[in-house]
């Protein structure tokens, strides 16, 4: 769960105060405070307006929930529905295999577990709390993740980015260097699994550049706010 205070949470924090200890001449409007210079300002309009700049946590927040949702994890399913699919395949077509392709097939083994983690522990988890942050429900804060917590989530994302990309580099090398059907391996399979591996990766660098974003807006937002 996300922990810690944010420039937004801070904000509320101070107008909850305000509310028991009310400063003179000013008014408080959503999570804003201001004083009121003349009847017809119009300040109230102009902070309706700065409410929608403001709320850039629940925008990154709704996008990466969206590809997670609609993309990422349906994905990983698939490579991981395509992956046992071809391992099943390969046990019951090769017989006696030189130690290259035992080899091999432990590397197809070792990267099922690794996407398996990727998409029901990260994926979920990442979801779930995104979840919170956009429809908080009883006893949930719905505070926007703090900044250290972004960070460690998009080392996250990054580490298995490299394992992705290092295993298509593997199989790619294997094609390359091994006549496949000689060896009776599908082919087909093969190669449609390379496909669905490489979409995945896309999908893991869209959540890792959207979540690089949401930290450099962040440290903006600080920037301002400490200036301000």
């Amino acid at each position: 769960m996300f922990s810690g205070l944010t420039p937004g949470s801070r904000q509320r924090k101070f107008c909850e105060g305000f509310l028991f200890f009310p400063i003179r001449n000013l008014q408080k409007y959503g999570n804003f405070i201001y004083r009121q210079y003349g009847r017809k300002a119009g300040i109230k309009v102009l902070l309706e307006m700065k409410m929608g700049l403001l709320d850039y946590n629940t925008m990154y927040a709704e996008e990466i929930h969206r590809c997670i949702t609609d993309k990422a994890m349906s994905q990983a399913t698939k490579v991981l529905d395509r992956t046992e699919d071809f391992y099943a395949r390969v046990t019951t077509a090769t017989g006696n295999m030189p130690a290259i392709h035992h080899d091999f097939n432990e590397l197809i083994i070792h990267f099922y577990r690794e996407v398996s983690i990727y998409n029901n522990v990260v994926l979920h988890n990442l979801k779930e709390e995104l979840k919170q942050v956009l429809k908080p429900g009883k006893g949930d804060s719905g505070q926007a993740p703090g900044h250290e917590h972004i960070s460690k989530v998009t080392r996250l994302v990054k580490e298995f980015m490299l394992q992705t990309k290092t295993i298509l580099a593997l199989i790619d090398d294997f094609v390359e260097e091994n006549s496949i059907q000689a060896a009776g391996y599908p082919a087909v399979q093969l190669a449609a699994l390379q496909t669905d591996i490489r979409e995945m990766y896309m999908h893991q660098q869209k959540i890792s550049s959207l979540l690089k974003r949401w930290k450099e807006e962040q440290d903006l937002h600080g920037l301002q706010t400490y200036y301000n």
